[in-house]
């Protein structure tokens, strides 16, 4: 049959297209189809060994076959191919050569066959016409292929245009959901539409008339579009609610010599993608960033149906250049089975989809190392496994990047899709998998999770640096995430779903992050509101931090406690205060706080910071609770007086330092010695008074820093309510500080068991006395508020502070005020205690 557009002639009477120029021929008469036909047998015996041809002739054969090359699920049985046609005549195919021009034309049928099969494949790397393999692999021998246009090609020379770059589905700015995407070549959503961007290699037209060069330019469009894995209209596409999106990311090495704009990477695997398998191109890699020396990243994207998550799925990427041969990629570990050969493993998790996407984010495509010697040196040095390691933790560096690029606008839909690709990322680079057979660890490389973990934590370091200097520089333009608390936030996530470990430097960084900076709790709130909407339990993250931090002895855990707050659910007020229980008052539950406080008795420098940092207590109105039940009893004054500023501006917190003090009080157990009730010299003035120190002076120093105890705490706590009583007067309170003190004074009663001790009751009805004074101050001041249940509540108040200094009395004083001696007459006072300090005032008028 002679080519119209070309006219060569050509010996197949069937053939559809000019095997020279590829112009479509004219339907053949009926019946000239049967007339020369062409038959393939199976492979004479010892025709699968035609892969090994090359490699006994080697010197290191018993390396076992490469696995970078080779087509990695195919045997070379059908490599050979008996040609009949008259006289029998045989012809050999090499796998990895490809199809000569001459044996095309002396072999019509293989021509033929090749250029329908098509329609439903790429460019494969065999040759062979019959599109049944059998499973396995044997080795390919690297070398360009023979495509049977080579002479094609002298005569329509491409013009060369750059490839569109068309990066594969991240949802970098915004989650998407992809439709009409199957398992197709390319796998790209939209792809027709994709198409129209991607300017097509157009041949220079042959000589002769114009509506036959047409047609030949039309038909020569038609089979690029068969390499380059356009979709055959007999393949049915999978919606969204079968198919997942698989978004490939990967380096191809510059060992390629990469060139976007002429060269193409395929990724091709198993039957999960599509059959026939190890034949198709999944899909397409696009170029999206030149990494120089690394190589370049590409980036692809296909459809996989739902029945295989969960499951492994070999694949490889491949690269073609121009018309000629597809090259694998090359995985430096040596095969265990030669039918078996080493591909990359995908498993999608199913936990893991988030919206419904997964991203696989693979390391360096490697090409395979010229010559044998080379070979068998790469396989079996420890040098070649270390910087196999290294190219892993680069490329996961990279993409780590990527990841994070995703934030730099913040907004709660890629919020979402990043914490979602982020534990994507993870899965994939935390134990390397290979696919030999069956789904494994790549046990050889002897890269750990635990070196994972350590590489992965030293990448964030990295990001966390800008935040932690204190030169006060602006955070550099290429950072995507803008504020510490969102950073720090992202750190304790990674912490806490990878479980990395923390050094005590590594915990202090953390928690200077999670130190708030806004001025205001409206500023915190909306600073966090997107990422505390992600699904994940922050608070007991935060909480774990803590435990850590106190383990780790790390005091700066208690800067982060307003974001701890702000996790937590208020907890509900209560008419009777003093009924919930200290933790749940100081908002501090799962945290063993009553350990950290006693574990030293001596917090000077834990006051220090909360005095550095007590432009906190502003933003959070928990934190004054927790901090004051976070301290021991012998610096409570010192961390008052701290506050002072902010008390004045907060009174109703003189009531927490009130109720903080009971709590404390209760939990005392025997009897009170010396050093906790402080026979302190009397100069309380010193410490009561209201002046500030000079600029640059904490006021730690002298007497605040020795022996404070419950006698000073009372005293305090009368300086106070002294101080503030006129701002006292516009709290709607007064009720809750009857009743606190009331329960302050039984307290005090009960853990005072010497009469040596007096003091300590003396001065808690004391207390209770100034709020029975205020009482009626503010019921003026606040109208009508005469009402008998207030009225009584005052006299039940009076009348529980008597009984409980009755019993003080009754249970201390057991003996007679005046004792005589056996021998002699004299009377003296059983308690002259009792007589020698009346005359520091009158103390129990009440009782008498």
């Amino acid at each position: 049959m002679r080519c119209p557009s070309c006219q060569h002639l050509s010996k197949d009477v069937v053939a559809k297209f000019c095997s020279q120029c590829g112009h479509k021929l004219l339907p053949a008469a009926p019946g000239a189809a049967s007339e020369n036909k062409l038959t393939a047998p199976s492979a004479p015996e010892g025709g699968a060994e035609c892969g090994r041809e090359l490699m006994d002739s080697s010197p290191f054969s018993s390396l076992g076959p490469g696995n970078g090359q080779e087509n990695p699920d195919e045997h070379c049985s059908d490599a050979s191919l008996q040609i009949q046609r008259g006289a029998a005549s045989e012809g050999f195919m090499d796998a990895a050569d490809g199809t000569s021009h001459e044996l095309e034309a002396a072999s019509p049928s293989a021509s033929k066959r090749r250029k329908e099969d098509a329609a439903l494949t790429k460019v494969s790397d065999v040759s062979s016409p019959d599109p049944k393999q059998a499973n396995g692999a044997a080795a390919e021998p690297a070398g360009p292929e023979k495509g049977p246009g080579k002479e094609v090609k002298d005569q329509t020379k491409e013009t060369k245009q750059p490839r569109a770059s068309v990066p594969a589905s991240r949802d970098h700015r915004q989650e998407t959901q992809t439709k009409d995407q199957t398992a197709v070549p390319g796998g790209k959503a939209g792809e027709n539409e994709k198409a129209s961007l991607k300017p097509k290699k157009e041949p220079k037209k042959p000589e002769g008339n114009n509506k036959n060069n047409a047609a030949a330019e039309k038909n020569a469009k038609e089979q690029r579009n068969e390499r380059t894995g356009e979709l055959s209209p007999k393949e049915s596409p999978l919606s969204s609610e079968e198919g997942v999106t698989v978004c490939f990311h990967a380096i191809i090495s510059k060992h390629f010599e990469f060139n976007p704009s002429q060269h193409q990477v395929f990724v091709r695997g198993g039957e999960e993608f599509g059959k026939p398998k190890w034949k198709r191109n999944v899909c397409e890699m696009y170029y999206t960033r030149d990494l120089h020396e690394l190589g370049s990243l590409v980036e692809g994207s296909a459809v996989i149906a739902r029945q295989h998550l969960d499951k492994p799925i070999p694949y490889k990427y491949v690269l073609q250049k121009g018309k000629g041969a597809v090259e694998y990629e090359f995985i430096y570990k040596p095969q265990q089975k030669e039918s078996e050969p080493v591909n990359r493993c995908l498993q999608v998790k199913s936990s893991l989809l988030g919206s419904g996407d997964w991203h696989q984010y693979d390391d360096i495509i490697c090409m395979n190392p010229p010559g044998a010697w080379q070979t068998f040196k790469d396989r079996f040095t420890d040098g070649t496994r270390k910087d196999l390691v290294k190219g892993k933790q680069t490329a996961a560096a990279i993409m780590l990047d990527s990841i994070f690029s995703i934030l730099e606008t913040w907004n709660a839909i890629n919020l979402k899709s990043f914490f979602t690709q982020f534990q994507q990322f993870y899965s994939v680079i935390r134990v390397p998998m290979i696919y030999e057979g069956k789904a494994q660890p790549w046990s050889t490389l002897e890269y750990e999770e635990k070196e994972v973990k350590k590489h992965l934590w030293e990448c964030l370091t990295k990001k966390m640096e800008p935040f932690l200097k204190t030169s006060g520089d602006p955070l550099p333009k290429d950072c995507p995430v803008r504020s510490k608390l969102r950073m720090g936030l992202i750190i304790l996530f990674s912490v806490e779903k990878f479980h990395i470990h923390l050094s005590k430097s590594d915990l202090t960084s953390l928690c200077h992050l999670l130190c708030s900076d806004p001025s205001s709790p409206h500023e915190l709130h909306s600073d966090l509101i997107h990422i505390l909407e992600i699904k994940h339990s922050w608070r007991n993250s935060l909480v774990n931090l803590c435990q850590r931090c106190m383990d780790g002895e790390v005091d700066l855990w208690v800067c982060t406690l307003p974001v701890l707050h702000l996790c937590m659910e208020p907890s509900p007020p209560t008419k009777d205060a003093g009924v919930q229980p200290e933790d749940t008052w100081a908002a501090l539950e799962g945290i063993s706080f009553s350990e950290f406080r006693e574990k030293k008795s001596d917090r000077k420098q834990l006051v220090q910071l909360m005095g550095k940092n007590r432009h906190l207590l502003s933003v959070d109105a928990r934190l004054f609770r927790s901090w004051f039940s976070l301290l021991p009893l012998r610096t409570l004054v010192c961390y008052m007086r701290e506050c002072s500023e902010y008390l004045s501006r907060f009174p109703s917190h003189i009531l927490d330092c009130l109720l903080g003090t009971c709590y404390r009080l209760q939990e005392l157990k025997g009897p009170l010695t010396n050093l906790e009730v402080g026979r302190l010299p009397s100069a309380p003035e010193s410490w009561l008074s209201r002046s500030r120190p000079p600029a640059g002076q904490s006021q730690l120093g002298g007497a605040f820093s020795e022996n404070l105890t419950i006698k000073s705490i009372l005293q305090m706590l009368l300086s106070l309510l002294d101080t503030y009583q006129h701002k006292m007067l516009e709290e709607p309170l007064i009720q809750s500080y009857l009743t606190v003190c009331l329960k302050l004074h039984e307290t005090t009663c009960r853990i005072t068991k010497d009469h040596t001790f007096y003091e300590m009751p003396a001065l808690s009805a004391e207390i209770v006395c100034r709020i029975i004074i205020l009482k009626p101050l503010v019921d003026s001041a606040g109208g009508q508020h005469s009402e008998a249940g207030e009225k009584n509540s005052v006299a039940t108040v009076f009348q529980g502070t008597l009984a409980a200094t009755r019993s003080w009395f009754q249970r201390v004083f057991q003996n007679r005020v005046f004792q005589t001696g056996v021998l002699s007459s004299n009377v003296r006072f059983t308690y002259p205690e009792e007589i020698k300090e009346e005359e520091e005032g009158p103390i129990f008028l009440m009782g008498e």
